[in-house]
């Protein structure tokens, strides 16, 4: 799959973990090498080929000398592979290595259209390489020498000069610790991508927004931010946050799903169960305008609205539906919110039956007769069949899809949920979005302040809709 520059940057700073452990253990196992490595010294030496001719008196026999030389200096070089260089050299050091030992630490060459001869040598002692290296340079000097001297001439018309005997390098050319670091910063950094896009590729979690439009078809209704530490979870109280605004376009979009049609009692659920926070913050969002709301935890298995809002969820929705009690005197009005809690109640042994039952549609078209929106907070759809029964008889279903938790396995699973029972899907929401850091970092109103922040803004009041 092709990916632009942008994603690449936004795939490492969300696998941000791989890629720099991918590092660290590249520099880490460049300094390793490095440190364990023997450290070797070399040591160089040079020497001058000159063509001797004492009958050479012009310019023109001089140049066609040094020409000659040039040509021959490939040869010379190969010549410094012969045992009639290294094995002299191996007698006259005593080194104790055989030609071939001594062949891999010399390395001979010869500058393009030069008559230099350089004799490179490594060796772990810096002496020894610059003895090994002024002794090859001498050793092959005798061997041209001798090759270049014509027959029945006692002297060679090829002379070699050391110009620059070896020395005794005072650093180590190896192991290059700097090198070897940039080598492993880069080899980590290589692969750490190429483990970040592996595992990108193979993670079936749902990512982005443009994930969730492709599985279904079409754009969340909106998204929520991940809850800060210690913040209150009734986060649309303070409608100046960048939070109360979200919750204010999911609302917006709820309305307009369909102009024609108008929107009055849903349920939320999700995948896994992570829905209550939403519907509770869409019941205060509601609310806030001057709405009558009204937010039933049917949850009957493990009651969470009722927690959000901190109501007591012993007596509510499930003793109504077996007759132990009237509607009325389980409905807890919080004023400070604006918003009517229907709680869960007891935990009954059949909760979906309870729930698809006659007196179940009674308390629906109860509350849809009393309250402007009705929100029913339901289990995950993935686990229970309660949001099925719910959505049946109501507006439709919003579902919750939490960011990094969700996989799109998960998401196609309750698509056809909702297919096949022809339910009436109103959209999802993208919840636990990261936070940008330039986001606004207003806390929490307090105590007092909730009481003022849960009136109606003027900015934000709407007609609410007529029964």
């Amino acid at each position: 799959m092709d990916m632009s520059f942008l994603e690449y940057v936004v795939l490492l700073q969300k696998r941000w973990r791989i890629w720099l452990s991918a590092i660290l253990i590249g520099l880490l196992a460049a300094l390793a090498l490095s440190v364990v490595s023997e450290k070797q010294y070399t040591a160089v030496s040079t020497s001058f080929v000159t063509v001797a001719d004492e009958d050479a008196a012009g310019s023109g026999e001089i140049f066609q000398g040094s020409q000659f030389a040039v040509q021959r200096m490939a040869s010379y070089v190969a010549l410094s592979s012969s045992p009639f260089v290294l094995e002299p050299v191996i007698e006259e050091l005593n080194l104790g290595v055989s030609p071939r030992g001594l062949r891999q630490m010399v390395d001979v060459s010869s500058p393009a259209g030069t008559v230099m001869l350089d004799v490179s040598v490594q060796h772990s002692d810096p002496a020894r390489a610059a003895d090994i290296a002024n002794e090859m340079s001498r050793q092959l000097g005798i061997l041209i020498e001798e090759l270049e001297t014509p027959r029945g001439l006692a002297a060679s018309s090829v002379k070699v000069t050391m110009t620059m005997p070896a020395v005794a390098p005072v650093e180590p050319s190896s192991p290059r610790i700097v090198l070897n670091l940039l080598l492993g910063l880069a080899g980590g950094a290589a692969v750490g991508l190429v483990l970040a896009l592996l595992r990108h590729h193979h993670d079936r979690r749902v990512k982005s927004v443009g994930d969730i439009e492709e599985l279904t078809g079409t754009v969340p209704l909106g998204s929520t931010l991940v809850p800060r530490a210690g913040s209150d979870r009734l986060v649309a109280l303070d409608y100046r946050s960048v939070e109360a605004e979200r919750y204010r376009t999911i609302k917006t979009a709820l309305k307009l799903a369909d102009p024609d049609r108008e929107l009055r009692h849903f349920v939320v659920s999700s995948p896994t169960g992570d829905g209550a926070d939403v519907a509770a913050n869409l019941a205060v969002s509601w609310a806030l305008t001057g709405a009558s709301v009204c937010l039933v935890d049917a949850r009957l298995r493990r009651p969470a609205a009722s927690v959000v809002f901190d109501v007591d969820s012993t007596v509510g929705l499930s003793d109504v539906l077996v007759g132990d009690v009237e509607l009325d005197t389980v409905l807890t009005e919080r004023e400070d919110w604006s918003v009517t809690v229907l709680p869960a109640g007891y935990l009954p042994l059949d909760p979906v039956e309870l729930l698809g039952s006659e007196a179940m549609a009674r308390v629906i078209d109860e509350l849809r007769s009393r309250f402007d929106i009705v929100i029913y907070d339901s289990g995950p759809l993935l686990e229970v069949s309660d949001a099925v029964v719910l959505a049946r008889g109501l507006d439709g279903l919003v579902l919750v899809v939490r960011a990094g938790k969700v996989t799109s396995d998960e998401l196609e699973a309750c698509l056809g949920i909702v297919r096949q029972n022809r339910l009436r899907l109103l959209g999802t929401v993208w919840s636990g979005v990261r936070r940008r850091r330039r986001a606004a970092r207003r806390s929490r109103p307090v105590d007092g302040e909730l009481r003022r922040a849960a009136q109606p803004d003027p900015r934000d009041v709407e007609l609410s809709p007529t029964t």
